[in-house]
């Protein structure tokens, strides 16, 4: 005898989505899981329109089969009246709270809702947030147009990774580490 694997496959998504649930507003509940294994439920999306760093949110019901560029395509005429341009195209990205600066682009096809799901398993918290692709923007900015400072740390700060990667191979500790730790530091979000 034993469980068919669909059965199982499902016991164990209603048992993660039993989890979520009970921390969380009834707003985002999720539904269990049907024969399909499908489910849906309300998620919470942050717009950053890099210019004034203004954030926007909308909650949008989400199904486990909609994939990240359907989501991205109802968010952008959801925001289209807040945002004040939407140059370029937009990705979606999870950023998680215990550590600000780690976020993901989501892949075109993944499913917002299972990776949300999934935080629940790996004990994180996070948020999803739309925003424009820097590199389809860079093409059609002149360059020097912002200032780095503006730049919410995304090049620079990836920039710097690299740097710091490569200063350990030249064994180059010492001062230029030290004046690069202070500048490292990030405001809270």
């Amino acid at each position: 005898g034993g469980k068919m694997p669909e059965e199982e496959e499902r016991e164990k998504l209603a048992k993660v989505i039993s989890q979520w649930n009970s921390s969380r507003l009834d707003l985002f509940e999720i539904s269990q899981p049907d024969e399909n294994l499908e489910f849906h439920g309300v998620m919470r999306f942050y717009l950053e329109d890099g210019d004034g760093g203004n954030v926007a949110t909308k909650c949008l019901r989400v199904c486990s089969s909609s994939s990240t560029i359907q989501v991205i395509q109802t968010l952008s005429e959801k925001f289209r009246p807040d945002a004040k341009a939407l140059r370029g195209k937009y990705s979606l990205f999870e950023i998680h709270k215990l550590v600000w600066d780690e976020e993901r682009k989501l892949d075109l096809e993944e499913k917002p809702l299972a990776v949300q799901l999934n935080w629940t398993a790996d004990n994180r918290e996070g948020r999803f947030v739309l925003k424009t692709d820097k590199d389809s923007l860079e093409v059609k900015k002149p360059s020097g147009t912002t200032p780095p400072a503006k730049d919410k740390g995304g090049v620079i700060r990836t920039f710097k990774r690299t740097l710091s990667r490569k200063e350990k191979k030249n064994k180059q500790k010492g001062a230029e580490k030290d004046s690069m730790d202070e500048t490292e530091e990030k405001e809270p979000r």
